[in-house]
């Protein structure tokens, strides 16, 4: 890894954090919908207590899980998993296809920062869209995408303050 990755990793705010082990979690539930909230997290915690190595494929640590704000992970995990039929009718209206040949990163992205928008009025819509456009680029690609329908449902769930920009 290089230096550069390394102190981006640990830069990691325990926010982000827990919204990386959210769209984790949400990419196992929607590959595997069975899964339930208290499986995903043990699956997590699991999966990160293993001899201190990184985990194939991103920038994650054993450490990071117990860094996470274990708050807000719960909060947002288990908020789209009781209302993701909610959540998913607001993202198809801004979506041009069936959400089904959205890829799961995407998805999942959709699915958290729409979440947000909707039951964490204390945290800014830009800061959500942000945070929501750094999961999009580092699980996947489509970040312009996950953008243009964040800011659309922004407008929609939170009107008067996505209207101040």
């Amino acid at each position: 890894m290089t230096e550069k990755k390394a102190d981006h990793r640990q830069s990691h705010s325990a926010r982000h954090l827990a919204r990386v082990f959210v769209l984790l979690g949400l990419y196992q539930w929607m590959a595997d919908p069975t899964q339930d909230y208290a499986g995903i997290e043990a699956h997590l915690a699991g999966l990160l207590h293993d001899e201190g190595e990184q985990l194939d494929g991103c920038d994650i640590r054993p450490g990071d899980f117990d860094r996470a704000d274990k708050e807000l992970f719960a909060k947002l995990l288990s908020g789209v998993l009781e209302h993701n039929e909610e959540v998913s009718v607001i993202v198809q209206r801004y979506v041009d296809r069936d959400l089904q040949r959205v890829s799961l990163v995407e998805r999942a992205v959709l699915f958290i920062g729409t979440y947000e928008l909707m039951a964490c009025p204390e945290t800014p819509w830009r800061v959500v869209l942000n945070e929501s456009i750094d999961l999009a680029k580092e699980f996947g690609s489509g970040f312009r995408f996950t953008n243009a329908v964040l800011e659309k449902v922004a407008h929609e769930v939170r009107p008067e303050e996505a209207a101040a920009k």
